[in-house]
C-alpha cells in the first residue's frame, strides 16, 4: 500500500507543528528542515523521523534515514517538508 503526495505532506506538516507548537497551517511544503533556517533543532528530527518511519511501516512501506545523504542540505529527501513528503509518497512497498 503507498500514500498520496496529499496524505504524506498533511502527515508531515502535522508532527513538523506538533514538534515546533506552530499551527499546522503555518507549516508549509517549504518550511525548513535541514539546513539554514531549519524550524526543527536535531532531537526533534530525530523524532521527526522515528514518526516517517513508523508512518510509513503503518502503509507497508519501508523508509531509510540513515544514507550519507540524508542530512545533505543540497541533496536530502529532508530539506523541506515537501522534499520529505514526495519521498514517503514514492516509497516502494515492503516486501
Amino acid at each position: 500500500m503507498s500514500v498520496s503526495y496529499d496524505e504524506a505532506e498533511k502527515f508531515v506538516r502535522d508532527e513538523v507543528a506538533a514538534l515546533t507548537g506552530q499551527v499546522p497551517e503555518k507549516v508549509t511544503e517549504a518550511t525548513v528542515l535541514v539546513g539554514a533556517g531549519r524550524v526543527v533543532d536535531s532531537a526533534d528530527l530525530v523524532m521527526l523521523l522515528l514518526a516517517a518511519e513508523d508512518f510509513a511501516k503503518e502503509n507497508g512501506t519501508w523508509f531509510d534515514w540513515t544514507s550519507d545523504s540524508a542530512m545533505s542540505e543540497a541533496r536530502s529527501v529532508l530539506r523541506s517538508v515537501g522534499t520529505l513528503a514526495k519521498h514517503l509518497s514514492l516509497l516502494p512497498p515492503s516486501s
